[in-house]
């Protein structure tokens, strides 16, 4: 699993940051977007950038979870809760949209936690943005 540049980019120019409640109606839902416009927040982001860096597999993207090549970092930036992708010691997020270390996003105020979202509350959440998704296109037919 290598960082893709290119697709870094394509991500950049299409996304569009969304918060969940506006779109979705709830708090806090997390999904791997498949298709532009990219409509999401930052753990969507980072969901969506290391899903398509392990081949759109979401068997490979686990694996890269459970065995620690990568994380969803839990941090606050100006007060407010911010998910961080931290890949092979590199952090992406969708405010700087681009790799940098732990230092530079700290001396950016960033605060970041003792703790990561491990594998299985990710799939949880996960489904639960799935739920939330399916249960707005019902709503919306």
């Amino acid at each position: 699993m290598n960082k893709d540049p290119i697709f870094l980019e394509y991500l950049n120019e299409n996304f569009t940051y969304k918060y969940d409640k506006n779109e979705y109606g709830v708090r806090d839902a997390w999904y791997v977007m498949k298709h532009v416009p990219y409509h999401g927040d930052c753990e969507d982001y980072s969901l969506t950038y290391l899903w398509n860096i392990c081949g759109r597999s979401y068997v490979k993207m686990f694996s890269s979870l459970i065995f620690g090549k990568a994380k969803i970092c839990f941090c606050r930036v100006r007060g407010e809760g911010h998910a961080v992708l931290r890949h092979n010691g590199d952090y992406l997020d969708n405010i700087q949209k681009k790799w940098c270390s732990k230092r530079y996003l700290e001396e950016r105020g960033y605060v970041f936690h003792d703790k990561w979202f491990l594998w299985n509350v990710v799939a949880v959440k996960l489904l639960q943005g799935w739920y939330y998704a399916k249960r707005q296109r019902i709503e919306d037919s």
